[in-house]
C-alpha cells in the first residue's frame, strides 16, 4: 500500500471511530414507565366532522351518527364521547327515526347511545302532519332491544299540540310511546 492509501485508510477509519463515538454519546435510552403508569396505554382519538356507521345482525343499516367531535373518553377506554350529535335509527326503512342532541356517549359493546342536552327525537318519515317531536334533557337509546327511555321531563309535540310528562319509553320498532308518569297513557303516530 501506498503511503497515500494508508493515509486514506485512517482517515476513513479516524471518521468511523468518530461516528460511532457520537452515536454511542448520543444514545439515550428510553425509560420504561413504571407497573400502572398510563403512558403504556393505547392512545386516545379524537376526530372532527365524524360519521360513525353501525349495521345489526341482518346487515342492514342500523344507526349512523354524524358529530361534531368523537373522541375515546380515556385511553384504551372503548367509550365515545360525542359533541353536536346528529343520529339517523334505520336510516333508510320506514321506521327510521331521526334524533340529535347537544352531547353523547357510546358505551364499550356499541349497544346503547347515551345522549343529553336539549335532546329531540322524531319519526323520520311523517306519516301525518302530527307527527310526534319529543324533547328531554337526556335519552337512553337500546340498540338491541330498540327502545328509548329516559326518567327525565319530556315534551311531546304534535302539530300545534304539545304533551308534558315525566318518563318515556319509546318501541322504535313498534312507533310506540309509553309516558310513565302520572298519566300513564299511550300515543302512537
Amino acid at each position: 500500500m501506498t503511503t497515500s492509501r494508508w493515509r486514506q485508510a485512517a482517515a476513513l477509519s479516524g471518521f468511523g471511530l468518530l461516528a460511532a463515538i457520537t452515536a454511542w454519546w448520543g444514545y439515550r435510552p428510553e425509560e420504561l414507565p413504571e407497573a400502572g403508569n398510563q403512558s403504556l396505554a393505547a392512545p386516545a382519538y379524537s376526530l372532527r366532522s365524524a360519521v360513525l356507521e353501525e349495521t345489526g345482525p341482518d346487515g342492514r343499516w342500523r344507526l349512523q351518527i354524524k358529530t361534531d367531535t368523537a373522541s375515546e373518553s380515556a385511553p384504551g377506554s372503548g367509550e365515545i364521547d360525542l359533541q353536536g350529535v346528529h343520529a339517523l335509527y334505520h336510516p333508510g326503512s320506514p321506521d327510521a327515526w331521526r334524533l340529535q342532541a347537544k352531547q353523547g356517549r357510546l358505551p364499550p359493546g356499541g349497544h346503547r347511545l347515551l345522549l343529553s342536552g336539549a335532546v329531540e327525537l322524531e319519526p323520520v318519515a311523517r306519516r301525518k302532519t302530527n307527527s310526534p317531536r319529543i324533547s328531554t334533557a337526556r335519552l337512553a337509546l337500546d340498540l338491541e332491544h330498540e327502545r328509548a327511555t329516559t326518567p327525565a321531563p319530556v315534551t311531546i309535540h304534535f302539530g300545534p299540540h304539545a304533551l308534558g310528562a315525566i318518563g318515556l319509553t319509546a318501541d322504535m320498532k313498534g312507533g310506540t310511546l309509553r309516558l310513565e308518569s302520572a298519566l300513564h297513557g299511550t300515543f302512537q303516530h
